[in-house]
């Protein structure tokens, strides 16, 4: 992906550039931290690389095409920015609805659709719950871009369908780089315990959590888009949010499709459960022992 020579963090474009340059840029993603100038910035940035004609993907966008020109303009008609029409400014539901059902008419110019919804933060959880559906099932030429203060503010439902990718130094956030690198390691370790036949496999993975709720959280939504990832790979699709893409393979060829939607509901009930369980031990036990059931 061409950057257009605008400063971002070095982790950010690099996770973007592989995503994007490899074609597996997921269709729904999360962008958030920096501020909301600098994310309105880059979710412009990216909806003009996704109209883009040239060929080489590390090209787009190449800023001399007939959609780059209009993308830059603010008139290209495949690119949408959902900004809220009601006092507070915020994305309704009736906001939603209506990018719901334009979502579904193909596009005019160009090969995609981009929807940049503002403020995604901001949404009701009656817009939210009206999102889910285009989020789980949309259609293959569609990109949507939440831009987001905070992906903690939307419903796990929400996060589950989408990567995230944050915007800035996570040097100044409460979440350290050396956090958010270990959650995807022990993701990968509580996917496989998953997978594995042992009880006592996932107690002992479990249990480097006693102490850790907030990484047992980060953990934990990475937990979802593995198995998320295992279930559209079983199901021939292509379109994979997680870090850890060979774990995802591994379950989708160890487990039936029935067992990974019990584990993702299992997985999505104790994240919702964390801010309402005073125990966390008794947290992490019960949530053992419902993914061995």
């Amino acid at each position: 992906m061409n950057f257009e020579n605008k400063e971002y963090d070095a982790k950010f474009k690099e996770l973007i550039s592989s995503a994007f340059d490899s074609g597996r840029l997921p269709h729904a993603i999360i962008l958030e931290g920096a501020n909301a100038t600098k994310r309105l910035e880059f979710a412009s940035l990216l909806a003009k690389a996704l109209v883009c004609s040239e060929d080489e993907k590390r090209f787009r966008p190449c800023g001399k095409c007939a959609n780059c020109l209009k993308a830059e303009s603010g008139s290209h008609v495949d690119i949408k920015t959902v900004m809220g029409t009601n006092k507070s400014k915020t994305v309704s539901v009736e906001d939603i609805r209506r990018v719901r059902s334009d979502a579904y008419v193909v596009p005019n110019e160009a090969e995609r659709k981009v929807y940049i919804i503002t403020s995604a933060h901001k949404m009701n959880e009656t817009a939210m719950n009206a999102f889910l559906k285009v989020l789980e099932e949309p259609p293959s030429y569609v990109n949507f871009i939440l831009e987001c203060e905070d992906k903690a503010m939307l419903l796990q439902t929400v996060k589950s369908r989408c990567a995230s990718f944050r915007l800035g130094e996570l040097a100044d956030d409460s979440v350290t780089k050396k956090k958010l690198e270990a959650s995807f390691e022990n993701a990968v370790k509580i996917a496989e315990a998953i997978s594995s036949d042992s009880e006592f496999e996932m107690m002992k993975t479990l249990g480097i959590f006693e102490k850790d709720k907030d990484g047992l959280k980060l953990a934990l939504e990475e937990v979802i888009l593995i198995l998320r990832d295992s279930l559209a790979l079983k199901n021939a699709s292509a379109n994979c949010l997680s870090q850890n893409i060979e774990c995802a393979k591994k379950l989708a060829s160890g487990m039936t499709a029935e067992k990974i939607m019990k584990a993702m509901d299992v997985v999505n009930e104790a994240l919702q459960n964390m801010q309402f369980y005073a125990n966390h031990n008794l947290l992490l036990a019960r949530l053992s022992s419902r993914l061995k059931d």
